[in-house]
């Protein structure tokens, strides 16, 4: 019996009734084009995307389809497209890390220059000491004071550095280096006294639109604009509760509350969402003038609780996953909106990040 119908030469990863609606969109069969396009479809579920990135490539699998082009030319320019919006991410965090880094090294490099002309005009004070004619006493206890002065100065520049280090060049805010000290810190403290411990995961919704439409000088000024509404916080608090805002990485930031219940943490977080969405940005060219006005961004805010949310797993990564999580699900219900961790989420398989 001849079993070679069309629907026994269906490739093994395509379905009779997916293959079928390929069929009628005009997609090659048995060619690579098909392997392509289901790849993209499939990427929904691929956890380690982030919601842009995914409506981005499904948006372009709907262009290949609507053009009905598939030439080799076409094929390499949609792999490109593709591992553009798959690299992405990645580049702008590195290039933020550099630039990050390149200023860190500049402030070394004043703080060796500055210690450089101090060393200079110690040995300058000391020999005019020793040829001062004074007592040996007085001449050695101007020199001792000299190198006093000198290592006081040195330890001021350890704790320069050391913020440096931890503090967000942009924002103001602490880095990802800050928050991931800071939080350790907080859990261990949270874990020792039983006391509530929440963690909101903060991401400015359609950043790449803003900068693409605006400008990356406008997008720095939306990311320091953010980074200062969250600082300002910080003294807006209870006895016992405190609020360190951090700069996550990219456009995404996370908020540490140590002290405050899942609760109180989302009411905080409808607070923060309620002043970033009211705020107004002004677009002014180099000589100061405006150019525009009433420009806004809007934040999805995922809220986490350590002690209610991740159980026996009450480590760093399980409490930023949950939050994360909250955060990918008030993205997919529509962005600017604050969604609460449900642990029910993990039996069922809803809220993974995207």
């Amino acid at each position: 019996m001849n079993n070679d119908s069309p629907s026994s030469r269906l490739p093994s990863f395509c379905s009779e009734n997916l293959c079928g609606t390929l069929d009628r969109l005009g997609v090659p069969r048995e060619s690579k084009w098909r392997g392509l396009i289901l790849y993209m479809r499939s990427i929904k579920d691929y956890d380690f995307l982030d919601a842009e990135q995914k409506e981005l490539i499904q948006k372009l699998v709907v262009s290949v389809l609507r053009e009905k082009d598939f030439s080799e030319t076409k094929f390499s320019e949609v792999v490109r497209q593709n591992e553009h919006i798959l690299h992405d991410p990645w580049r702008r965090k590195v290039a933020a890390s550099l630039k990050e880094a390149a200023k860190l090294v500049g402030e070394m490099y004043q703080i060796m220059g500055r210690r450089r002309g101090d060393v200079e005009d110690l040995e300058a004070a000391t020999v005019q000491a020793v040829e001062s004619g004074k007592e040996l006493d007085e001449v050695l206890s101007d020199i001792r004071k000299g190198f006093h002065d000198m290592v006081a100065d040195m330890e001021k520049d350890v704790d320069i550095l050391q913020e440096l280090s931890l503090t967000d060049p942009l924002t103001g805010i602490g880095n990802r280096r800050a928050f991931d000290q800071a939080a350790v810190e907080a859990m261990e403290t949270a874990g020792r006294l039983r006391e509530p411990l929440g963690l909101l995961m903060i991401d400015i919704d359609h950043f790449k639109q803003f900068n693409d439409e605006h400008g990356h000088r406008i997008g720095d000024q939306a990311l320091a604009t953010v980074g200062s509404l969250l600082k300002g916080l910080t003294e807006e608090h209870e006895a016992g509760q405190n609020i360190l805002p951090t700069r996550y990485g990219g456009e995404e930031f996370a908020v540490i509350l140590s002290g405050f219940s899942k609760t109180q943490a989302g009411d905080l977080a409808e607070i923060i969402r309620g002043k970033i969405g009211r705020y107004h940005f002004v677009i002014r060219d180099l000589a100061g003038q405006m150019i525009t006005a009433g420009i806004k961004i809007e934040v999805s805010i995922g809220v986490a609780e350590l002690l209610q949310d991740c159980g026996m797993a009450a480590d760093l990564a399980h409490l930023v996953e949950a939050a994360d999580r909250a955060l990918y699900q008030a993205k997919n219900q529509g962005r600017n909106r604050v969604c609460l961790y449900d642990p029910s989420w993990v039996m069922d398989g809803g809220g993974r990040k995207a």
